[in-house]
Formats: C-alpha cells, structure tokens, sequence
C-alpha cells in the first residue's frame, strides 16, 4: 500500500480549490461519489474507482457503522486519477472545520490516485476511503499509528479475505521499542531502518478489538469517535481514547505488549490466527540461557514512551524464581513483565518477580512516560538497562556484562548510574517529520 495521507497531513495548510487538475468526470449512480481523470487514457480507471468507492462505503458506513463521509460544498466525495498522487494514493482534507457545532474538528476529504499505481484498486479504495471517514471524525489527530493502523485494519474487517501484508506484521513486532508513538518515517529517516511499522499497528486494533470490541471492527470506530474534539487542541488523543475503551490505557497497553510475545510462536492467540509463523515472532534484544543469569541487557535502541524491550530467558526449570529490574531513566515510570506461556505477570515499578512455570520465559520493560505523559509529546527515548536473575542471586555487575547492540565493552562505557550513559545513546524524535520534500521522496518507495 502506497498510501501518503499523513505525508499531505504535514504539508502546510492548503486551499480547498488546490485540487488535481481534471479533464473530464463521471458520477456514480448509487452514491454521492466523483470521479475525476487527468488524462483521457485514464477514464477506464474511474470505472474501478467509483466500483470500489461505493463497495467501501457499503462495508464501512452501512457495515461497520462509521459516520458518512462528510461533503464538501457541492457535496459529492471527489476521486482523482492523477500523477499528483506521486505514484500512489492518498486521501486529503483542508485545515477547517466544516461544521464549528458539531464537536469535531473534522473536515470533507478526496482521493487521489495516480494512474501508474500498480495496486488492486477494490483494495486502495477501502484504505483510502476510511481515511476520508477519519477526517470527518478528527482531522487533529497527529499519530500516524492512529491513522493508518485503523485504516489497514479496517481493510480486513470490511473484507475478511483482505489481510494486512506480511511484512507490515514483521516490521512492527521487529521494533517494539517505537511504541505507539513512532513510524516508519521516523525509523528510516533517524535509524537507517526501511519499515512500515504504522501499518503493521493493525494488530493492536485487532488485539483491542478482540479485548473490548465486538470482534468484526467496533473497536476501530471506537476509537476514532472517543478521539474526537471540537479544535485544534488534540484531547482527548487516540492513546486516551484507547484507555476509555479499556478502562486504563496502561493496562490495556500492557496487556497487548504481554500478548504479542506469543505471536510468532505455537501459542499465537486467536485474535492473531494469521499470524502463527515464526517470522511474526516478537523482536527481542537477547535470549539468554538460565545459567548466564544473572544478566544486564543494554538495548540496542532505547525505548520510546509506550515502547518495549524484550529479553528470552531459556534453560529454566519450574519452581525457580525469576526477578526482572528495570534500571532506567529515573524522569519516566517504567513497568516491568515477565510472560510465562499462556501466564504472565506485570508491575509498574522497578522490578517484578515471577514463579517460573515452564522452560522459558519472556521479560521485559515498557517506557511509560513521564508523570503527565501525553500522547502529542515529542518523542523521546529513556535510558535503561534490564537485569534479570534468578531469586536467590546476587544482582548483575555491570562490570563484564555484554551490553547488547552496542559497538563497545562496558569497561569503555562511562562511570556512573547506567540509566545516565545509557541515556546519551539515546534518540530524540520529532512528534512530525519537518522535511516534506524528503518525505515526498521517501513516499515513492511506500
């Protein structure tokens, strides 16, 4: 899916009459829909657009139950087939709010494609157009997970027989330290590190869905409506709206981030069917047999606020104890897990012991922000080490210890708490991207 609506969402605000240019347009006979061709070779594509247009708007208005799309002025949903759209799809809305009563800030949206996209059109169109029904829900919301999660689990729920692209699942359970807050812009731009992460989210909206939803897609609406405000002022977010749906949104974050470790694996849960092959496994930062504990584990790349770093211990043996430390960042509450099997257990605090059930077990530590933490904060990662030993032990010395995905000794590291060294290898991310041109560049390779 090469879908750019949050490259348009961080452009500067533009006129709604900037539109595509067009030659020529055909209405559909079923539904208030446009479509718009740039060049006369590309009037048989409006065909299929409009076929798809009115199919998502059955599955997702008069199916799932999203609000309809609201209309720009002449109200009429437009669609244009146009190289504008950089060689693939994107769905756009001016800054305003259509209606100042309402209680959103919401906004009418089109469609572009570009005629050179090599995409099943049916597909692009049921993605596309759930972002024209996010933008008449909340046009503030800055979360590309929000966006185009939703939009690509939406996908499946609209048609079951659609679902999201494997490798959307492998880049986001490769990199659990992003968290719900980053992207794989972001990834590329400040990592190095190709990924579609945000699509990949899908699967904590069928994880919610199956936790608090009615299974078939309630929860995606769900959210969108609980995310809605009446301005520019984003609150609540759609990390608050998740937490009206779950009570708390740490609890319910940290019950999908306990969950995911069995993705991947024989036990992968129902909600995650699809998704039972070892390459959808869980990125951890280490396995690590019971008789290397007791064991610090520096990761790679520190974790983001809701972010994740997660360690295997194997080789143990039922009855033992397994006490799991988060030594981090003192400025950020932390919670520490440990998932055994289908059990687990977890902590907001600093450590967490469990009693071990079977041969391996998954540890643990979420970055849960700081006192306050707000969904729209600059992203930013907290310094940690994760120590793991078995009850009884002596606490991991630094002083030896493998510093995992670091190009150095920990004799070369410097003096001092952990969390202070570990923090200036960490990395500060922008809420958004500030350079659209690049994005632009990048979005060709989406």
């Amino acid at each position: 899916m090469l879908c750019q609506t949050l490259l348009m969402l961080t452009l500067p605000v533009k006129s709604p009459a900037m539109r595509p240019a067009s030659v020529g347009s055909v209405d559909s006979d079923v539904r208030p829909v446009r479509c718009h061709w740039e060049t006369a070779p590309s009037r048989p594509l409006c065909d299929e657009v409009i076929e798809g247009i009115e199919a998502a708007w059955s599955l997702q208005v008069d199916g799932l139950g999203w609000p309809e799309p609201i209309g720009d002025d002449d109200g009429i949903l437009d669609v244009y087939v146009s190289s504008d759209a950089g060689g693939g799809a994107y769905a756009y809305g001016p800054w305003e709010d259509a209606e100042v009563i309402d209680g959103r800030m919401a906004s009418p949206a089109y469609i572009v494609i570009d005629p050179a996209f090599e995409t099943w059109i049916y597909w692009t169109m049921l993605h596309e157009f759930n972002h024209v029904l996010q933008y008449s829900i909340d046009v503030s919301e800055s979360r590309y997970v929000a966006w185009e999660g939703t939009a690509t689990a939406v996908e499946s729920w609209s048609d079951p027989d659609l679902l999201p692209m494997d490798d959307y699942i492998v880049d986001f359970q490769a990199t659990p330290w992003v968290g719900l807050l980053g992207d794989g812009w972001m990834l590329e731009e400040d990592y190095g590190i190709w990924s579609l992460y945000e699509y990949g989210a899908a699967m904590w909206l069928f994880h919610l869905d199956a936790t608090t939803g009615d299974g078939a897609g309630s929860a995606g609406l769900d959210l969108w409506l609980n995310n809605a405000q009446p301005s520019w002022d984003n609150e609540p977010d759609f990390i608050d709206a998740a937490g009206m749906a779950t009570g708390n949104w740490v609890d319910g974050w940290m019950d999908f981030s306990m969950d995911r470790v069995a993705v991947g694996t024989a036990n992968t849960p129902d909600w995650a069917a699809t998704y039972g092959d070892s390459k959808f496994a869980i990125g951890v930062e280490r396995s690590a047999r019971a008789d290397e504990l007791p064991l610090s584990v520096t990761p790679a790349f520190m974790p983001f606020q809701t972010g994740a770093v997660y360690v295997e211990v194997t080789g143990l043996t039922p009855g033992q104890t397994l006490v799991v430390e988060a030594d981090g960042d003192p400025s950020v509450r932390w919670a520490v897990f440990a998932v055994d099997g289908d059990d687990g257990d977890w902590s907001e605090g600093p450590s967490v012991e469990w009693a071990v059930q079977s041969e391996t077990v998954t540890v643990g530590a979420v970055n849960l922000g700081p006192e306050g933490f707000d969904a729209d904060d600059p992203i930013e990662a907290a310094g940690l080490q994760l120590k793991v030993r078995l009850g009884g032990d002596s606490e991991a010395s630094d002083e030896g210890t493998k510093v995992t995905g670091c190009a150095c000794s920990a004799q070369s590291l410097p003096s001092g708490s952990p969390w202070v060294w570990a923090l200036l290898l960490s990395i500060v991310g922008a809420a958004r991207r500030s350079s659209s041109e690049d994005k632009g560049l990048r979005a060709l390779r989406r």
